[in-house]
Parts: structure tokens; C-alpha cells; sequence
């Protein structure tokens, strides 16, 4: 089984990613007027880290070989993404600690959730 690295599926894995970071922050400012759940750091980790993982799941399910690359390769593109867009619709420069942090948070889930797409049984 030896296929070729599909640079598609890393797109569209990254476009993924981003859908779903949008509506899981939908979700979360919903709950956040709604409720009297506090607003963390720490929930803006799990959004950006299932969002990833959930991308990187499917992309390597596509792919069926080379979890670990396609899901580090989804990881790496969303922060890519996420640092273009923060450099263009923020004046203030990002804060170098909470990047690492979340290149962090994105690398980590982006791998597990590539080995576990390609562990998954395909039909």
C-alpha cells in the first residue's frame, strides 16, 4: 500500500480544522452568555486541539497510510493559518508563549488523531 503523499487531503484537512474551530467557538460563546461557565485558556485549548484532531483523524482515514505525517502536516497548516490570520486582523503582535503553547497543543492532538485515522478499520 504505497501511495503517494496527497497534498489535497492536507488542505483540506487545514479547511476542516478551520470549519471546526469556528463552530466549536460558536458553541462556546453561545454556552459562555447563556451559562455562567467561566472563560479560560484553557478552553480555547480544547477547542483548538479537538478541532485539530477531528481534521487530522479524517485526513489520515482518507489517506489510510501515513497517519502520523498527515496529521502533523494538518497541525502545522492550521497554526500556519492561525498566525497569518492574527498577524492580519491584530495589530498587536501574537504572544510568542501562548504560540508555543498552541503549536504545541495542535502538533500533539494533529499525530494522535493521524495514527488513530489510520488505525481505524476502514469498511
Amino acid at each position: 500500500m504505497s501511495k503517494s503523499f496527497q497534498f489535497s487531503l492536507i488542505l483540506k484537512g487545514i479547511l476542516l480544522a478551520s470549519i471546526l474551530a469556528m463552530l466549536l467557538s460558536l458553541v462556546f460563546s453561545l454556552l459562555l452568555s447563556y451559562t455562567s461557565l467561566p472563560e479560560s485558556e484553557l478552553s480555547i485549548n480544547i477547542i483548538f486541539g479537538s478541532s485539530v484532531f477531528i481534521a487530522s483523524f479524517f485526513t489520515a482515514y482518507q489517506a489510510g497510510t501515513r497517519g502520523l505525517y498527515y496529521g502533523l502536516s494538518v497541525g502545522i497548516g492550521f497554526i500556519f493559518l492561525v498566525l497569518i490570520l492574527s498577524t492580519i486582523l491584530w495589530s498587536d503582535t501574537p504572544s510568542w508563549l501562548k504560540m508555543a503553547e498552541k503549536t504545541i497543543v495542535a502538533l500533539v492532538s494533529g499525530g494522535l488523531g493521524g495514527i488513530v485515522g489510520v488505525l481505524f478499520p476502514q469498511s
